[in-house]
């Protein structure tokens, strides 16, 4: 999990009068007094134009495990605020208002968003809770880490020296437990496949180390200059698991 850049303008397609008349029908089921189902949304975040949008964003992987992606296999258009309901507050409609804001969207795969996240979004102590459109989300203090409005690093460790390089595990790093949360119950961060894919990085990471840290002892320039581009281009932000590549070489002061 990386922190990633501003975003692209809004996509068109959350910008048209088909989008503008569902939202004021939801709105008014609300005002109602009628409770939302997921069939009252029509699924416009899955317009050719935003998945793409967020597709390209997200260097074409999980915002969350890091694993590259098909655009049309296996990835999703992950609401970080969910839109119908929330599970952990069963008197909640779901940040209905939020269903087609740009803002609230992330690209993910399956697996983190189907099968770990779901309907998830709790909050810290003390967090307060929006429930209509003009609450303020700054106070609700999500547990889940945005990496879009924060650095996921702050929160989020890597252990590749247990299991006996089998396993490479995500660790939380901060007191209070979003990171931890965030790795074990929010998302496949931590799935058993997603650690034995990090895992299978071991060996390039530390041969390219190993030459490194030689050239540095011996003073080669040349050496050094060219294993600092490869150590550049290992680490950038498009390449898999790029979280974890940046904090095993920040490990060795690399």
């Amino acid at each position: 999990m990386i922190k990633l850049e501003s975003r692209p303008p809004v996509p068109d397609s959350l910008k048209s009068e088909k989008v503008k008349r569902i939202k004021n029908k939801i709105s008014d089921k609300i005002q109602a007094g009628e409770c939302l189902k997921s069939v009252d949304f029509e699924p416009y975040w899955r317009e050719n134009d935003v998945k793409t949008s967020l597709w390209r964003y997200h260097h074409k992987k999980c915002c969350y495990c890091e694993r590259k992606r098909d655009l049309k296999r296996e990835s999703d258009v992950e609401h970080f605020r969910p839109k119908a309901k929330v599970t952990e507050d069963e008197n909640h409609s779901g940040y209905w208002w939020l269903a087609y804001d740009w803002t609230n969207y992330l690209f993910s795969c399956k697996a983190c968003n189907q099968e770990y996240k779901k309907n998830r979004f709790p909050l810290l102590p003390g967090g307060k809770r929006a429930f209509k459109e003009r609450d303020d989300l700054s106070v609700e203090k999500p547990v889940l880490i945005n990496p879009i409005d924060e650095i996921p690093e702050k929160f989020i460790g890597f252990d590749w020296q247990g299991s006996y390089g089998i396993l490479v595990k995500a660790v939380g790093l901060d007191k209070a437990g979003r990171g931890h949360q965030t790795v074990n119950r929010l998302t496949a961060i931590n799935d058993q496949n997603v650690m034995r894919q990090r895992a299978e990085l071991v060996s390039l990471l530390q041969a390219i180390a190993s030459i490194m840290i030689s050239a540095k002892h011996c003073d080669n320039q040349t050496l050094i200059s060219e294993y600092s581009e490869i150590i550049k281009t290992e680490t950038s932000a498009n390449k898999e698991f790029a979280g974890f590549r940046r904090a095993f070489f920040r490990a060795l002061g690399l």
